[in-house]
């Protein structure tokens, strides 16, 4: 597909393409019965003591995390961080992908973060950040290796991840190499149309913002292995942004998978990973042992 002329389209046009909730109209049904299903099995794993729940890692309302210890020690470490335009949606709405990778003998961790307009997008990012270094640093706890992790997300998460994988860790007290793999799932890799959209409301992106903050416009600092997957029933140009930040990648010599899933939107393609027998779930399985 060839670049995309953002300027040259109409609102109404980066609408469709560009906000979920407006591509899946009875979205709120699945994000409903996600958080339902998810809040069973949290409450669960908690109860049978597999869990520790609303761990602090920041002073910020919502910088708290999940984790899941492995079964056994030095194990991977899979770290969740979930979308919503990073304006919406949290850590509970996700828990239901744990199972599927503590059944592999992995540590699960799902991050929370506090979301905008609260704090701006880039203070998000160095939130998401931290909440890395406080895995990094507790990984024993959850019989992890601070050294094997793999990032993962969905949507804006998605995108958390990618820049992560970017950031210019140099300086800080954290080894970029303990990233290992990384799985971005229905992503945007390209903040440009953002600016135009009813989000843009919340988010308040400065025009700055917009190549500081888009993994498609910063240098790959990161050869962690990579799973870009994207539903085959997104809109067009919300696929595209996969395609070409999976070029990005493999042009950087980067080793990425691209993955379209047939049947699966938006809100659907998530729910791939709470069912180990799928194609989706077994990619990021293979990533655990990067």
């Amino acid at each position: 597909m060839p670049k995309v002329d953002f300027a040259a389209l109409s609102d109404e046009v980066l609408n469709q393409h560009f906000m979920p909730r407006i591509a899946v109209p009875d979205h709120e049904t699945w994000l409903n019965s996600d958080l339902a299903t998810s809040d069973g099995i949290r409450r669960k794993l908690a109860a049978d003591g597999r869990g520790q729940l609303d761990r602090r890692y920041g002073p910020g309302p919502r910088q708290l995390l999940d984790f899941f210890p492995a079964s056994k020690p030095n194990a991977p470490i899979l770290v969740w961080i979930h979308g919503g335009y990073w304006r919406a949606l949290s850590k509970e709405h996700y828990t239901s992908i744990a199972p599927t990778f503590l059944q592999v003998s992995a540590a699960v961790v799902i991050i929370g973060y506090d979301l905008c307009p609260t704090v701006t997008l880039a203070e998000l990012l160095a939130q998401t950040r931290a909440a890395l270094h406080w895995v990094r640093s507790h990984a024993a706890e959850m019989q992890g290796d601070p050294d094997r992790i793999v990032l993962a997300g969905n949507s804006a998460g998605a995108h958390i991840c990618a820049m992560a994988l970017q950031h210019d860790w140099s300086g800080d007290a954290f080894p970029p190499e303990s990233l290992r793999a990384a799985a971005l799932i229905t992503g945007i890799y390209d903040l440009t149309p953002v600016q135009r959209l009813p989000v843009q409301a919340e988010v308040r992106l400065l025009p700055d913002d917009i190549a500081a903050l888009s993994p498609q416009m910063q240098p790959i600092r990161s050869k962690a292995r990579c799973l870009v997957a994207v539903g085959a029933d997104e809109p067009a140009m919300w696929i595209a942004q996969s395609r070409d930040y999976h070029d990005k990648l493999v042009t950087a010599g980067v080793p990425s998978n691209l993955m379209v899933v047939p049947n699966r939107h938006h809100f659907s393609i998530t729910r791939d990973l709470a069912d180990a027998a799928t194609p989706l779930a077994h990619a990021v399985m293979d990533l655990l042992n990067a």
